[in-house]
């Protein structure tokens, strides 16, 4: 019996960041592609900021333009307020260019607008996108290659046929559920709670729309800021889990004790109207246990999801399509989409995500003490050059080398002043 007629080279299964974006990649290189999106977009989507390095893809992709010409919030750097006192330590991008990036900002975005636009930009490219499709399962041939998937149309099952499949399903992790890859974080148990505010004071000068942290006086705690419009901010809450779960008043009422333990969060929120419904989010950190196989890859938040802290997830989604895109138009030229086709990929793309990974690990161990790291002139910029996105290769992270010494420093030293102040987070 022959196998069923293809209806692209490649399957992808989600229109997000980084399903868009693979998308625009192959049908750039002239590689035919479906892309098929459960829901109807726009739809909301947490995840808000952006870090440089992702100008580059934007660049490649020739969305640029279409970033710029939307009047997105520009984000010119990152700011840090400690718990104690009204205070802010801050850092900006141009202070140390990357190779590629002509411009000293980034964005911040509503993801429900960025996503339908990075959707449509790869649907003008010739990406087929098919939307209010959600696929079940990912489909294998008898050789074990995955070959397609199963999706639900109009209640309906159908299958769809491809050379091969990328899953990009984010958070859903279909392949990493379906063939039972994904492993929970054993130490980052995080949970959050968000919404959008407007009369926020995002203050004056330069820092006024940067991205702004805020430390917070319970295990693991911290805030976010971050502008959405010009009138419109993004507030959010993230702690460990047991946090939430000893809450007995409901969200809200914990949310405004959060707000209130920090006396800059404070005075931002002071005269603050929020203008929709807070959105819980859970299961922060997990992985897959490889990130491709005979037929398949996964890419974004399918392989591997961190702590949001940063601001990394869109980077990592569309530098690992635009690494993925790499391995997948040549493995199709050769006529070869096995998992050998596709393990320098993985590599390289666990090797950016492990970086990210221990510099949050790290973070964490030394809350709030950071912001040390961030004033010594001497780890300053590869400080920056992390948070900047440019994470792909160790040895251009020396300051992660620096912050394991002098934990180890505070940690060896039985009468040392800080070493209470260390959280518990093994590194």
């Amino acid at each position: 019996m022959s196998a069923p007629e293809p209806a692209a080279d490649v399957i992808i299964v989600g229109g997000g960041p980084a399903g868009s974006t693979l998308g625009r990649y192959l049908s750039q290189a002239g590689v035919s592609n479906v892309i098929l999106e459960r829901a109807n977009h726009p739809r909301p989507h947490v995840g808000e900021s952006m870090v440089t390095a992702t100008t580059r893809v934007f660049r490649e992709i020739d969305f640029l333009d279409t970033m710029e010409r939307e009047g997105f919030v520009k984000k010119f750097g990152a700011s840090w307020h400690p718990t104690h006192k009204v205070a802010e330590f801050d850092i900006a991008f141009s202070e140390f260019p990357q190779e590629g990036v002509d411009q000293d900002h980034t964005y911040h975005v509503d993801r429900a607008k960025f996503d339908h636009l990075l959707l449509k930009h790869a649907e003008a490219a010739g990406s087929r996108v098919i939307q209010g499709v959600a696929a079940t399962e990912v489909l294998f041939d008898e050789a074990g290659s995955a070959c397609g998937v199963r999706a639900s149309v109009a209640g309906e099952d159908v299958e769809i046929h491809g050379r091969m499949v990328a899953d990009a399903t984010g958070r859903d992790t279909l392949l990493g559920r379906q063939l039972r890859l994904k492993e929970n974080d054993p130490i980052f148990n995080q949970f959050a709670v968000h919404a959008w505010y407007e009369g926020v004071n995002r203050g004056s000068g330069r820092t006024e729309d940067y991205i702004h942290i805020y430390f917070l006086p319970v295990e693991r705690g911290w805030a976010w800021l971050i502008p959405i419009t010009d009138t419109v901010t993004s507030i959010g809450v993230v702690a460990e889990r047991e946090a939430f779960r000893d809450v007995k008043h409901g969200v809200e009422e914990y949310f405004a004790q959060a707000i209130v333990s920090n006396p800059s969060l404070e005075i931002a929120m002071r005269d603050a109207t929020r203008v929709n419904e807070f959105k819980r989010e859970g299961n922060y950190s997990y992985s897959m246990r490889r990130f491709c196989g005979d037929g398949f890859v996964l890419v974004g938040d399918a392989c591997r999801f961190v702590d949001p802290i940063f601001s990394s997830g869109v980077s990592v989604a569309m530098h690992s399509a635009k690494f993925a895109s790499e391995a997948i138009v040549p493995a199709l030229a050769a006529d070869d989409v096995s998992e050998q086709a596709f393990l320098a990929y993985e590599e390289k793309l666990k090797g950016g995500v492990t970086i990210w990974y221990e510099f949050i690990r790290l973070y964490y161990k030394l809350l709030p003490m950071f912001t040390r790291f961030i004033q010594d002139p001497e780890h300053r910029l590869s400080v920056l050059q992390l948070l900047q996105g440019d994470v792909y290769d160790r040895a251009n992270a020396p300051v992660l080398d620096a912050m394991r010494d002098f934990v180890r420093t505070v940690e060896e030293s039985d009468d040392h002043l800080l070493q209470s102040a260390l959280t518990d987070v093994p590194i």
